[in-house]
């Protein structure tokens, strides 16, 4: 008896039977067909209930009430109709796929999967088994085999949205977060005007987030192991993904800087400034950038802007004290440097920098000092030589001009 088929997973068309030597068996299950169709669930059961009791041996009947009553939420009934159905036919594919999926919304994840397999022998190319099938895989931690049968569901229609979202959060869940972006931007396209593209969005936005933060994270672990080349691609894709990651802006930028490329740190000091206006060490390495390129008014204004909203910058006092040095506004330039010293009294640098101002003044003993401060916190060897060299060099010129000027006797 051939008659028309009505399946949860599997789409067909349905022709009802005008002809049929027993009509008293077709017409229950034409009806219950039609009735499926308009989702008058109780009408189909009633039906498809009368159609098995003429022909108990109606798997089409068996199977079709198994979706009826899965709608209704009646699994365990549902499930007894597709095996009922299997039992009269083992290898009917479209009863496995049922029960494969009913088996999964019972968490019954090994009947589940040995259903939709099974039903993948009779019918080769289905998306919607493919998608439950990969479903099943995720949830029993099978991650390979589960993307590769979402893929294969996506291969066999372009426009399977629940394979799509899967996908996506199968690709989150594991932080491949290209991936996951890439299936949810599918998922938005498939849904536009259709309601849920505001949550798609923000799950793109929040993974762009995420995925710029993972980049730069690896970056600064390429950094840390010397490898700034590396440092610099990583933080150039965090950026392609979120073009305002302040600290991927802040590293490449400091990173371009102390390979002496002033410009391009200036670039991306402003670029993450325009993002977070109120970032005092982004002033401050700006400042440092337009001080290198000899541009002294900017470089001034960074530094004021640094010092204005962290007033407890030693490195800030320090480095515009370099400013004001360089302008020859000596007095300036102490205070900044004394100022450096009372915040942070065990950076040697800063010693050193104000002994040159001692000096400039012909302030030595003050200068000599400082230098002996400098090289008490330093534990450099190679800067601990230099400033004995200094050290030595003001000595002799005391010694120097005490000779030339004579020394006194007592009377």
């Amino acid at each position: 008896m051939n008659k028309p088929l009505f399946l949860a997973t599997i789409l067909l068309v349905l022709v009802p039977f005008q002809c049929f030597p027993q009509q008293d068996v077709v017409d229950p299950y034409n009806q219950g067909v039609e009735a499926l169709r308009q989702d008058r669930l109780d009408d189909a059961i009633a039906l498809f209930t009368r159609a098995v009791q003429l022909d108990p041996q109606d798997h089409l009947a068996y199977n079709n009430r198994g979706v009826a009553h899965k709608r209704k939420g009646l699994l365990e009934k549902s499930l007894a109709d597709y095996s009922r159905a299997l039992e009269i036919k083992p290898d009917y594919g479209p009863a496995l796929a049922n029960r494969g999926t009913a088996r999964y919304k019972k968490g019954d994840l090994d009947g589940a999967l040995e259903d939709l397999n099974k039903a993948l022998r009779y019918i080769k190319k289905d998306s919607v088994i493919y998608t439950t099938l990969g479903l099943v895989e995720r949830d029993k931690g099978q991650t390979d085999q589960a993307i590769k049968d979402l893929r294969q569901a996506i291969a066999l229609n372009k426009k399977n949205l629940r394979a799509y979202l899967a996908l996506g959060e199968l690709y989150e869940r594991h932080k491949v977060y290209d991936k996951a972006m890439e299936s949810y931007m599918k998922v938005g396209e498939l849904t536009q005007g259709r309601g849920g593209t505001k949550e798609i969005q923000d799950r793109v936005a929040n993974l762009r987030k995420l995925a710029g933060e993972d980049l730069h994270r690896r970056g600064l672990d390429q950094y840390r192991q010397g490898n700034e080349k590396q440092a610099l691609a990583l933080w150039s894709d965090a950026l392609k993904i979120d073009s305002g990651l302040v600290p991927a802006l802040r590293d490449r930028g400091l990173t371009l800087h102390k390979s002496g490329k002033f410009q391009k740190a200036i670039d991306d000091f402003t670029a993450a400034l325009d993002k977070d206006h109120s970032n005092a060490e982004l002033y401050r390495v700006r400042a440092d950038a337009y001080y290198k390129m000899k541009q002294s008014d900017k470089a001034m204004a960074d530094y004021n802007k640094a010092l204005e909203l962290s007033p407890g910058d030693a490195i800030g006092y320090n480095n515009r004290g370099l400013v004001f040095h360089e302008c020859e506004q000596l007095d300036r330039a102490m205070e900044d440097y004394t100022k450096a010293i009372s915040l942070e009294p065990t950076n040697s640098v800063f010693f050193e920098n104000r002994a040159l101002i001692y000096l400039a003044k012909g302030l030595e003993q003050k200068a000599l000092a400082d230098y002996e401060s400098a090289l008490q916190l330093t534990t450099d060897e190679r800067i601990k030589e230099n400033i004995r060299e200094k050290i030595s060099a003001l000595g002799k010129r005391s010694e120097e001009q005490s000779t030339a000027s004579g020394s006194g006797s007592r009377p």
